[in-house]
């Protein structure tokens, strides 16, 4: 998990944070990996990709569009689905209230995060308020 955080700018430390703050459990379902709670394959990060698009020479997140913790079938399966819904569409209210007030961003502004690459966060923090 230090790993994917890394790519996502994202201390240890963050991760750990965004973990607790969602109670080790998916931020969409609520469900926890049953005792792997480290395991890079069951969480993955998720990020807003319109603040963050991947480069051909790097990939670098900037850490203030993260949005927090998933598991695998949500990550890929009904976020991506889900935002791609026309406006008029999105009644799941778990789902907005998590794209509109993700677990991450309330860290972030809270000063709970650190990032590995503050400068990059920084930038970013306008807008997101």
């Amino acid at each position: 998990m230090a790993r994917q955080g890394r790519r996502y700018n994202l201390t240890a430390a963050d991760v750990r944070a965004i973990l607790e703050f969602q109670g080790s459990v998916c931020a969409l379902c609520g469900n926890g990996p049953e005792g792997r709670v480290e395991s890079s394959s069951y969480w993955h990060i998720d990020h807003d990709h319109k603040c963050c698009q991947p480069s051909d020479s790097a990939w670098a997140i900037c850490g203030a569009c993260v949005r927090g913790l998933l598991c695998s079938g949500c990550n890929a399966r009904g976020l991506a689905w889900y935002e791609d819904l026309p406006a008029d569409r999105r009644d799941w209210g778990r789902m907005n209230d998590y794209l509109t007030s993700p677990p991450a961003r309330r860290l972030f502004l809270a000063g709970k995060l650190t990032f590995l690459l503050r400068v990059l966060a920084d930038a970013r923090i306008d807008r997101l308020r």
